[in-house]
């Protein structure tokens, strides 16, 4: 089994074209079915396992977006056995799909925008690269993938715009040691192009002034946002970076770079921005991903309602 398991996920990345993220995580979930059905003494190619394995995933507390992912992995397992005359039937088939809530997006208010910025030390070491990325992430709404990989190229300081341009990024598989390439952000993503705020453009030149060129090495490639080798940022390190002055703010919450995403969309909408605009800064290619953003102030709605309402 381990063996058309790789042959699975050697499939995924080659005809389908998958990111080894992807990959891992399909191979991941259907592994963990497997080893349900061989503990349990089942027939992993009957519903019935199938069915048995959800339901303890449920009972495990596991939300029901993750169980709707987890079953969608198992249905791509099976379908490819289908396909390539492994199996004749499909147990996942007659398989509904978990109901899934529509789930606001986290923001931040305004207020805690500022907040995470000023707590930004701007006269430690590094301080200007950190306060220039939070300005950016909440001027721009950027992808986390896109906020690493955007270069000094792309960034136009006198019309205040970025060019962001869809592209592809080495990275090393851990279980071959080889070095391949994905694509960053969506599939079928094309070139767009956001306008940056004057804050943002005012931190980014001081950054890149004062600070950047004494980090730079020959590997940076003109990416914007170096470590403190010269290197350009890694996924992790973004994340560490924002959460470690998110705390130093004082906000509790669970905030990540892409809450600065949401936020982004967020308060523009809050304030009158067209809806297919915002949709176009951000690069959704269905402007339904971007409706769910009309959506976060209903609570407060309700209560205006309710209050000034004559029927309410």
């Amino acid at each position: 089994m381990s063996e058309e398991l790789e042959a699975y996920a050697d499939h995924l990345r080659l005809e389908r074209g998958l990111a080894e993220r992807t990959v891992s995580a399909y191979r991941g979930d259907v592994a963990a079915y497997l080893a349900f059905a061989r503990e349990s003494g089942e027939d992993p190619h009957d519903r019935a396992t199938v069915r048995a394995w959800l339901a303890s995933l449920r009972e495990r507390g596991l939300a029901a977006s993750t169980v709707a992912r987890k079953l969608a992995s198992l249905r791509g397992w099976f379908r490819y056995l289908v396909s390539s005359g492994e199996r004749e039937a499909d147990p996942t088939e007659a398989i509904d799909a978990p109901r899934l809530g529509r789930r606001l997006p986290e923001v931040l208010s305004l207020e805690e925008v500022e907040r995470v910025i000023d707590a930004v030390d701007v006269s430690k070491r590094l301080g200007l690269r950190d306060r220039a990325m939070i300005e950016f992430l909440y001027a721009t709404g950027v992808r986390i993938s896109e906020l690493i990989a955007v270069r000094l190229d792309q960034c136009d300081w006198e019309e205040r715009i970025v060019r962001l341009v869809p592209g592809v990024r080495e990275v090393r598989r851990r279980d071959t040691g080889r070095v391949e390439t994905e694509p960053i952000g969506p599939k079928g993503e094309r070139t767009r192009i956001v306008p940056m705020g004057r804050r943002a453009v005012e931190a980014c030149v001081e950054y890149v002034e004062e600070e950047r060129a004494f980090l730079k090495r020959g590997g940076s490639r003109s990416v914007l946002f170096l470590n403190h080798h010269g290197r350009p940022l890694s996924r992790g390190g973004a994340w560490k970076i924002v959460r470690g002055h998110v705390r130093e703010a004082g906000i509790p919450r669970k905030v990540t770079p892409h809450t600065f995403r949401h936020t982004f969309a967020t308060h523009l909408l809050d304030r009158g921005a067209d809806l297919r605009v915002v949709q176009e800064m951000l690069g959704h290619a269905d402007i339904s991903t971007t409706q769910i953003y009309t959506h976060v102030d209903a609570p407060y709605l309700r209560a205006e309602h309710r209050k000034f309402h004559p029927r309410a």
